[in-house]
């Protein structure tokens, strides 16, 4: 049980041709997701996986992988049990890429580890949960007609919250929320709102104080990430939950630094961008010692979802996991898939470890870059 001996590391940068791509905001180009997969084989027999989305413009991405190969070349021969010792040496790695490049490994390390234990993970993690709420996080539309459809297809599958992702741009938003508050104000769903961060320290005010008058569930990604003071400002001027973007302040020094000078309402996270499942559980805790909610970011595809899910059922201080909506678009070559029921909720994979079977004929046929070391 001591040893689950790494002999084999590949990585994928995998494109889904047929899947649709949508901006964010009113100022981009469609975006354009790329799936970029860890694949770890033991010596015993196991295997483990891990991912992370990466969204471009113009073109599929090949940055994360091209990073990925610079670090996994060095896993050969360790014990994927110790995943806070790998977890170590990721930080310590050389590596352009960053966090992102490194989280798929310590997904996969702890895809093994439930594996060999034949326990799934968000039970190994702490098992609060079996399921949770979720919510849809729309594309951005051109009109906001639009979204209606969108929005009562969700409603009609089952979700109780939706999250727009809208133009970034503040009087077309304006006229975006107001439509939609009053068409499903006395529907019981709860509605958040993603910003980006395009907006200035006045429109991230004005929208905030709006949002708090309707009582929408949170406001998300306002300003930079890095503009602390206007982030303390919104939660010192409004009732209304405030969430940073969660895709710059990353490591947990940053977040408890965010949490001690009152910068966020909640803690925004993601294991496939701060770093893998390690600092995640970690962040979980440090949220729930500032008395926070910690609302997971699982915008990506299927192994994305799987890392994050199981974090967030490990704990009780997460209210939603995200759904990206249409599932098809981030569904590509995943056996096992998550899906929220007919009540709204999103229920963990019951198969050891990350408990998602992946296709590799599929992966290898849409991967537009692939590398393998043993």
């Amino acid at each position: 049980m001591k040893e689950s001996i790494i002999k084999r590391v590949e990585i994928y940068a995998v494109a889904d041709h047929s899947a649709a791509h949508l901006p964010w905001a009113d100022n981009q180009e469609p975006l354009i997701h790329t799936n970029n997969i860890v694949r770890l084989i033991t010596e015993d027999g196991l295997e483990g996986v891990g991912a992370t989305i990466s969204y471009t413009e113009n073109d599929f991405d090949r940055c994360i992988l091209e990073a990925m190969r610079t670090i996994v070349p060095g896993l050969i021969g360790k014990n994927a049990l110790m995943t806070e010792e790998i977890h170590g040496w990721l930080m310590n790695r050389c590596s352009w890429g960053g966090l992102v490049a490194k989280s798929p490994i310590d997904i996969a390390a702890w895809d093994i580890k439930g594996k060999k234990a034949g326990m799934p993970l968000y039970m190994m993690l702490g098992g609060a949960r079996h399921k949770m709420l979720s919510y849809a996080s729309t594309p951005m539309f051109d009109t906001v007609e639009e979204y209606f459809p969108f929005i009562d297809g969700c409603i009609e599958h089952g979700f109780k919250a939706i999250k727009l992702h809208c133009y970034c741009v503040y009087e077309k938003d304006l006229k975006l929320v107001k439509a939609v508050q009053a068409r499903y104000k006395d529907t019981g769903i709860a509605l958040m709102l993603d910003t980006a961060t395009f907006y200035n320290q006045q429109e991230a005010l004005k929208m905030a104080r709006l949002l708090d008058e309707y009582g929408w569930a949170w406001y998300e990604a306002p300003v930079s990430d890095y503009d602390y003071a206007t982030y303390q400002r919104l939660v010192k001027d409004t009732n209304l939950e405030i969430s940073s973007h969660g895709n710059c302040l990353l490591t947990l020094q940053e977040v408890a630094y965010a949490l001690a000078n009152n910068m966020w309402s909640d803690v925004r996270q993601d294991a496939t961008v701060c770093g893998g499942i390690t600092p995640l559980n970690k962040c979980f805790a440090l949220a729930e010692a500032h008395g926070k909610n910690l609302e997971i970011q699982s915008w990506g595809y299927t192994i994305t979802q799987a890392a994050n899910l199981h974090v967030a059922l490990a704990h009780n201080n997460c209210r939603f996991f995200e759904q990206a909506y249409p599932y098809e678009n981030f569904e590509l070559g995943a056996k096992d898939v998550i899906r929220t029921d007919k009540d709204g909720f999103v229920h963990a994979p019951e198969k050891p470890g990350l408990g998602i079977d992946m296709d590799w004929d599929v992966v290898r046929g849409n991967a537009i870059g692939h590398y393998a070391f043993e």
